[in-house]
């Protein structure tokens, strides 16, 4: 029998990650708690791998980049070289260390991009990285409000704000893998989880989603 839910270590995934593959997360905080309630979803958060060698970009010994949306935490922006909220590019295994020790997250699954990759696609990566890297992470009330507006109203909102789910959805518009008929805050991070599974164009599809060990993870 072949067990659909996978699960490994952050070692034995982490060679074989490409960018565009995406991580989910399940937060332990109260905001995350009650994204997950309202989505019926084990996910809060999710993110997309960067290879920094895709954007020409020197992050020294750490080749495995995460471009996410979050609030300021104390992990550094790779690009300011220092913390800030809203798009932002992490090291990976900064990020991962940092929430598993301070009890951030409790689970985390990565879902594998099925595309062709190309100067192309990684020109169009580094244009939208360029592009909302200024903008910040939404007030809690806009956290909830804004993918309301969007899934609910199809309306759109400032991309002076990113939610984490609005971001992916973004980059992937800009890669020319999702469609722009929907505002960008429509999606949530449950539409990129196994359970919805978002529909991609140019047959490019997601992988099931392979789980993480957290306490392999750190070692």
């Amino acid at each position: 029998m072949i067990l659909k839910q996978q699960t490994t270590s952050f070692e034995e995934i982490k060679d074989d990650l490409k960018t565009g593959d995406l991580v989910l997360m399940h937060g332990l905080h109260a905001s995350s708690r009650v994204i997950e309630m309202v989505e019926d979803s084990s996910w809060s958060h999710v993110a997309m791998i960067i290879l920094a060698k895709d954007i020409d970009l020197d992050s020294g010994d750490e080749k495995i980049l995460l471009w996410e949306s979050d609030t300021q935490s104390p992990v550094k922006d790779v690009i300011l070289n220092k913390a800030k909220s809203g798009p932002m590019l992490v090291k990976l295994s900064e990020r991962l260390k940092y929430n598993f020790t301070h009890g951030e997250d409790s689970k985390l699954a990565v879902r594998m991009l099925h595309t062709d990759r190309n100067q192309e696609m990684f020109d169009a990566l580094k244009k939208v990285i360029l592009e909302v890297h200024h903008a910040v992470f939404p007030d809690t009330y806009h956290e909830m409000l804004n993918p309301a507006k969007g899934r609910f109203l199809h309306e759109k909102t400032s991309l002076d704000t990113l939610f984490c789910s609005e971001l992916a959805a973004y980059t992937y518009i800009k890669l020319g893998l999702l469609t722009s008929i929907h505002p960008v805050n429509s999606y949530a991070p449950l539409d990129f989880s196994d359970k919805l599974s978002v529909g991609l164009l140019k047959r490019a599809w997601l992988g099931n989603e392979i789980h993480l060990n957290p306490e392999e993870t750190l070692v």
